[in-house]
């Protein structure tokens, strides 16, 4: 008996082994290289459902500028102009305003958020966003994964 759960402990210890082994090897073959000089990084028209438009002409523009080896993790910038528009979240998203302002309707409570202020939004959720003038973000998804956002969306 004694035999057997220690070879069952190894066979786990080996799996174990072999898994952060392959994560490793995975991660470092499929990262970009480190930088060697600023790159700037242009913003491109960025493709909104036009139904979550609620008014004004946004001429939303992003772009991506890091993305995680397994995809889960993505960080960029995003702006847009004096508009009113809806966001559905389809990922949890850290945004931090850059320039500008913009005045929320988030679950239910309705605040501002100013440049060098920071807002959390968690997948399957949606926020209306007003956009007085402009407003200029960074952001950063996290992709939990299906299992964790159909719990999120349970516990909500």
């Amino acid at each position: 008996m004694k035999t057997r759960i220690k070879a069952a402990i190894a066979g786990g210890i080996i799996t174990l082994t072999g898994f952060v082994a392959y994560q490793a090897i995975r991660h470092v073959s499929k990262m970009p290289a480190p930088s060697s000089e600023a790159v700037k990084l242009h913003l491109t028209p960025f493709h909104v459902d036009p139904t979550w438009v609620k008014s004004g002409t946004p001429n939303f523009r992003a772009n991506e500028f890091f993305k995680s080896s397994d995809g889960t993790i993505s960080s960029g910038i995003f702006e847009c102009d004096a508009s009113t528009f809806e966001w559905h979240y389809q990922f949890d998203e850290a945004v931090y305003i850059l320039d500008g302002s913009v005045r929320l309707n988030y679950q239910g409570k309705e605040f501002t958020v100013n440049a060098g202020e920071t807002v959390l939004f968690r997948a399957g959720t949606v926020a209306v966003w007003n956009v007085p003038d402009h407003v200029r973000k960074s952001w950063t998804i996290y992709d939990a994964g299906k299992p964790a956002r159909g719990l999120a969306k349970m516990l909500q």
